[in-house]
C-alpha cells in the first residue's frame, strides 16, 4: 500500500510539472459565437487570477491571419480598469483548451473588449521563427496591450533622453522611480507576470507581459504580439512583481518592478515572443562614474545592457546622462569632462579598443552633450558593414563644474627665429578664458622635413571645428546635399577597394579625432578661407579642390601635419602664424 501512495505521489508530480505542455488546444476553426471560458492573469503581486471572457467572433482568413474578438468581464477586469497593458498574453481557456492569448484592444473604447493571438500562431516560433501574417498589428486603432516599458532609477533627464532614443521604435516608457529588490518565489507559468528587459542592474527598463505557454524543456510564450519585433532577439526574460493596474484614458497599464533576470527571450515576432528559462543572453556591462568637482560628490552605477544593434546605444546614452545628472544635481550650465574605455571583438576575437576624453561647455543644460560622442562610438562598433562586433565592457567616467573652463585663441607666436626643417618649434598661444585676464599656454610643434620659405600654420582650438560634427550628423540624419554627391562618389570608390577597408581603421580614427580642449596646429588652408577668418569653409573648400572625401574619418583627421596639444580648458577660436624657414 505504501508503494503504491509513493508511486501515485509521483506520477501527479509528473503531471504537474508537465501540464502545461500537455494543455489541449483550441483550434480556431472549432470557435463558435457565444462560446465562454477564462483567462488568467496577475494584477498584484505575483498571484495569479482568472477573468471570465465570451467569444463574440473570429474575423480574418489562414492566408491573412485570424483575429478573435472576445469580451471580458467580472471582479477583476473591474478593479484593474479593463484589459490593461501588460495583460498581454494572458492565456484563454474554453472548456479546458487554450485558444490564444490577449492581445490588442482599440484605444478610447470599451476596455471590455480586445483581441486574441490564436494559440497556434505563437507555437510556430518554437519551431520555425518566421514572421506570421496579423491583421491586427497593421490595424493602427489596435494597441497592443503591453508595449509600454517601465524605467527605473532613471533621472528625470536621462528619462527625458530614454524617451527620444525609444521613440523611433515605437515605444514608450513610464518612470516607476527608485529600482526596488524584487525576489519571486516559484516557477514562470501561464498566467504568471513575465518581463522582457532590456536594462538589469541599478538601473532597469523592460516591459510586463503574461505567459501564456510553457512546456518541461523551460520554453515559454507571452505577450502575444511583438515586443519590439526585432525577429531573432537576445533579451533578458525576468520574473515581476505587479503593483498596481492603473486606469488610464486611453488604456489601463500595469505598473511593476522587474525582478532576477531567469533567462532569454530569442524570439521577437508578430505572434509574440519566445524564450528559454536559464541562460542569460549575452549583454554588455556599464560603470559609470559621475563626479560633482563644485561639491566633491562622487557616486557609481552598474548595469547589464542587452547587445542590440539598434536599441543598445540609445540605452547608453540615457544611462550615462541619467547618472551624470544624479551627480550635478542642478539645471544649470558649466563645464564637463568626459573619458570612455570601450572594449569589443571583431569577428574574428581580435580585441578592439576605443578610449576617448573630451570637454564640454554649455550655459544652460551640459548634461546632454555628455554622451553625443559615446553613443556614436558604440553605433560605429554595432552597425558598421564591414563585420558583426561584440562589445564586452564600456567604462566611463564624469566630471562635472558648474565653472566656465572655456578660452579662446588670441594670437600666437613663434619662440625660435629661423628654425630648421624637421625642428621641433614652441607656439606662445595668447587665450582668454571666460571672463578672466589673458593667458598663455606653450604647444610644441615638430616641422615637416619638406618645409620651407615662409610657412604658414593654422592655430586653432578643438571646438572650433564642432561644425564639423554637427554637419556629419545632420547628412546622416537627413543627407546634405552639398556633401551628398561626394559622398556617393566616395562610397563608389570604397567598394572598389573593398579589402582595403577596415573596421579598426575606423576606431583609430575615433580615438585620434580633435578633443575640444585640444589646441590644434596644421598647415594653414588655402587662401580661399572667407573674410570673416573661419577655416571651416577654407577647409571644405580645399577639400573640394584636392578631392579629399568629406567623410567621417577624413574630416576629423584635419589638414596635413596635424598636431593636438590638450590642455585644461576648452579652447575655441583660431589664428595663423607665420614660420621663417632657414635655408
Amino acid at each position: 500500500m505504501k508503494k503504491l501512495v509513493v508511486l501515485l505521489a509521483l506520477l501527479f508530480a509528473f503531471l504537474e510539472g508537465t501540464a502545461y505542455a500537455l494543455t489541449p488546444l483550441m483550434p480556431v476553426e472549432n470557435l463558435r459565437v457565444g462560446m465562454k471560458g477564462y483567462a488568467k492573469t496577475v494584477i498584484s503581486g505575483d498571484t495569479i487570477e482568472t477573468f471570465p471572457i465570451e467569444v463574440l467572433g473570429v474575423t480574418g482568413d489562414e492566408n491573412s491571419g485570424y483575429q478573435i474578438l472576445i469580451k471580458a468581464g467580472g471582479s477583476l477586469i473591474e478593479r484593474s480598469g479593463g484589459i490593461a497593458q501588460g495583460m498581454s498574453g494572458s492565456p484563454v481557456y474554453i472548456d479546458g483548451r487554450l485558444v490564444g492569448a490577449v492581445a490588442y484592444g482599440r484605444a478610447f473604447n470599451d476596455p471590455h473588449y480586445c483581441f486574441l493571438t490564436p494559440i497556434q500562431n505563437m507555437l510556430e516560433m518554437l519551431d520555425k521563427p518566421v514572421p506570421h501574417k496579423d491583421n491586427a498589428g497593421k490595424d493602427p486603432a489596435l494597441l497592443p496591450k503591453g508595449t509600454r516599458l517601465m524605467a527605473g532609477g532613471f533621472s528625470s533627464v536621462g528619462f527625458a533622453i530614454l524617451a527620444e532614443e525609444l521613440q523611433p521604435f515605437d515605444l514608450t516608457a513610464v518612470d516607476v522611480g527608485p529600482v526596488g529588490t524584487v525576489q519571486v518565489a516559484g516557477n514562470l507559468e501561464p498566467g504568471s507576470s513575465v518581463g522582457v528587459a532590456l536594462v538589469q542592474g541599478d538601473l532597469s527598463l523592460g516591459a510586463l507581459g503574461t505567459v501564456t505557454w510553457t512546456d518541461d524543456k523551460g520554453r515559454l510564450l507571452a505577450f502575444g504580439h511583438p515586443f519590439v519585433q526585432r525577429g531573432d532577439a537576445s533579451f533578458f526574460m525576468t520574473k515581476t512583481w505587479v503593483l498596481a493596474s492603473l486606469p488610464n484614458l486611453q488604456t489601463a497599464y500595469k505598473v511593476g518592478n522587474l525582478g532576477q533576470a531567469v533567462g532569454t527571450v530569442n524570439q521577437d515576432r508578430a505572434a509574440g515572443v519566445a524564450g528559454t528559462v536559464g541562460k542569460l543572453p549575452k549583454y554588455i556591462p556599464l560603470y559609470v562614474s559621475a563626479s560633482d568637482m563644485t561639491r566633491s560628490l562622487n557616486r557609481g552605477t552598474r548595469v547589464k545592457i542587452v547587445e542590440d544593434e539598434q536599441l543598445t546605444p540609445g540605452l547608453i546614452a540615457s544611462v550615462v546622462a541619467s547618472e551624470a545628472a544624479k551627480a550635478a544635481d542642478h539645471a544649470v550650465g558649466g563645464s564637463a569632462r568626459i573619458l570612455f574605455d570601450i572594449m569589443a571583438l571583431d569577428s574574428q576575437n581580435n580585441p578592439l579598443h576605443i578610449l576617448r576624453e573630451n570637454m564640454y561647455y554649455d550655459t544652460k543644460d551640459i548634461i546632454r552633450q555628455l554622451p553625443q560622442e559615446l553613443q556614436e562610438a558604440s553605433q560605429v562598433l554595432l552597425q558598421n558593414k564591414l563585420e558583426k562586433v561584440n562589445i564586452t565592457n564600456i567604462d566611463v567616467t564624469v566630471d562635472l563644474s558648474t565653472d566656465s573652463l572655456v578660452a579662446e585663441i588670441q594670437r600666437a607666436s613663434v619662440q625660435e627665429k629661423e628654425p630648421k626643417p624637421g625642428d621641433t618649434i614652441h607656439l606662445d598661444v595668447v587665450m582668454k578664458p571666460y571672463r578672466s585676464a589673458e593667458i598663455t599656454r606653450t604647444v610644441a610643434y615638430k616641422l615637416p622635413k619638406d618645409a620651407s620659405g615662409d610657412l604658414k600654420l593654422n592655430v586653432r582650438g578643438g571646438a572650433s571645428m564642432n561644425w564639423i560634427q554637427q554637419l556629419l550628423r545632420q547628412q546622416k540624419e537627413e543627407g546634405v546635399p552639398q556633401v551628398k554627391e561626394r559622398a556617393q562618389e566616395q562610397e563608389k570608390r570604397d567598394k572598389e577597394k573593398k579589402k582595403e577597408i577596415r573596421l579598426r581603421d575606423y576606431v583609430r580614427e575615433i580615438n585620434r579625432a580633435d578633443r575640444n580642449n585640444d589646441i590644434i596646429v596644421e598647415y594653414a588652408v588655402k587662401e580661399s578661407a572667407d573674410s570673416s577668418g573661419k577655416s571651416g569653409r577654407g577647409m571644405a573648400e580645399q577639400a573640394a579642390e584636392e578631392e579629399i572625401p568629406l567623410t567621417f574619418s577624413a574630416l576629423l583627421a584635419g589638414g596635413r601635419n596635424k598636431q593636438s596639444t590638450p590642455v585644461d580648458l576648452i579652447v575655441d577660436g583660431e589664428t595663423g602664424v607665420t614660420v621663417k624657414i632657414a635655408d
